[in-house]
């Protein structure tokens, strides 16, 4: 487990192996090797077993060195169930946060609407692509997944004491307690490839008129731009920890800040509907219409229940909210399945490994669901995510 003496051996740890003993004792051993042979003192064979000998030794050198640059951290059976419970939740938010389509980090020039406000859209500031999932943690080594958040020269890793922050080569821990998220909205003009995720408000024209019609004098060069609703990700702590990161999916940035006590409103735009089509918002009505209800109470059927049941097991899987469409569903589905596959984790942990594989049984039969309740002529018109 992290403790600052196993921290500080993980800082302090060597970052390459030394080849000064290794030339030494391989250089030694050729030369031993040489005199006995011109010496005439022991016959080929065991100045052979003497160079064999020395190949071996200059072989555990080096792997001694390479044992000493990886820090091992074992915790099974020795996390509480308090710990075990919130790494579990801090773990699922991170894994729904790599769900989303982009993931971005900005600068600190992009300016944060006020709290309660929704700017206006602006242009596409410069961004550069951040990287969130399973990610390989430099020196150490740990029997269970490590989720983490890189963005530019900066990683965050989560673990179940708390956090480190990798930077320059060096971690730095962070409480829980003391990292704080807060969470914003904004509206970009994407000019940039549109993720899946990503909820349209609009398009408007590049060059236009008053009116929002196409402005005639650019025809050539005139296109139609997308207003698109993303989500904003501070996070700031000790250390000087900055990350600031654009997120496409708003439902997945809405579960990671409040998992870390973030304050989130949802009410931009209007309703919490965004995202959805019309038709869902239709079906939803729809649905809601249909119910029957008798003496204040809705009956359902046992294979209702059951049916719910199984759904809401599905969404849980892939990090869905309820009313999803199957072109969010189906994005979740890919993403999370790009991130756990074989191919993926194949040079991480024995025990990263054994996760992805759980991971993926659970996602490939959530999705399955999802499309045998599509295909189900019994639920034709009914809301199935």
């Amino acid at each position: 487990m992290l403790t600052n003496r196993t921290l500080a051996r993980i800082n302090n740890r060597p970052r390459k192996v030394s080849r000064l003993p290794l030339l030494a004792v391989g250089g030694g051993t050729l030369i031993l090797a040489v005199l006995l042979h011109v010496l005439e003192v022991l016959p080929s064979f065991a100045i052979l077993a003497v160079i064999g000998g020395g190949a071996l030794l200059v072989f555990v050198l080096y792997w001694t060195q390479r044992a000493k640059m990886i820090i091992s951290l074992s915790y099974k059976g020795n996390l509480d169930k308090q710990t075990s419970a919130r790494f579990s939740e801090v773990r699922e938010a991170v894994e729904d946060l790599a769900s989303s389509g982009r993931v971005w980090t900005f600068g600190t020039g992009l300016k944060r609407p006020r709290k309660g406000k929704i700017a206006g859209p602006i242009p596409s500031p410069e961004r550069e692509m951040a990287r969130v999932g399973l990610l390989e943690t430099p020196g150490i080594s740990a029997d269970l997944p490590v989720w983490g958040i890189e963005a530019g020269e900066q990683s965050l890793y989560f673990f179940p004491e708390g956090t480190l922050l990798y930077r320059n080569d060096h971690y730095e821990p962070i409480s829980y307690e003391s990292l704080e998220v807060t969470f914003a909205s904004v509206r970009f003009f994407e000019e940039e490839d549109l993720p899946e995720d990503a909820n349209v408000l609009e398009k408007v024209w590049r060059f236009s008129r008053p009116d929002g019609t196409p402005d005639p004098r650019y025809k050539r060069d005139n296109v139609q731009i997308p207003v698109v609703h993303y989500a904003l990700l501070d996070m700031s702590g000790p250390f000087e920890l900055g990350m600031h990161l654009g997120v496409s999916n708003r439902q997945a940035a809405v579960r990671f800040a409040r998992t870390f006590g973030a304050e989130v409103s949802m009410e931009e735009p209007k309703d919490e509907n965004v995202g959805h089509s019309e038709e869902h918002r239709r079906k939803d009505k729809d649905s809601g219409r249909s119910s029957s209800k008798e003496g204040g109470e809705e009956r359902r059927s046992a294979a209702t229940l059951e049916r719910e049941a199984r759904l809401a097991t599905a969404r849980k899987a892939l990090g869905v909210a309820k009313g999803a469409g199957i072109e969010e569903i189906s994005a979740a589905y890919r993403k999370l399945a790009q991130i756990h596959h074989p191919d993926k984790v194949a040079n991480l942990e024995p025990e990263v490994r054994e996760y992805s594989e759980q991971r993926m049984k659970e996602i490939n039969a959530a999705y399955a669901e999802f499309k045998r309740q599509w295909n189900d002529p019994a639920t034709e018109g009914a809301r199935v995510g």
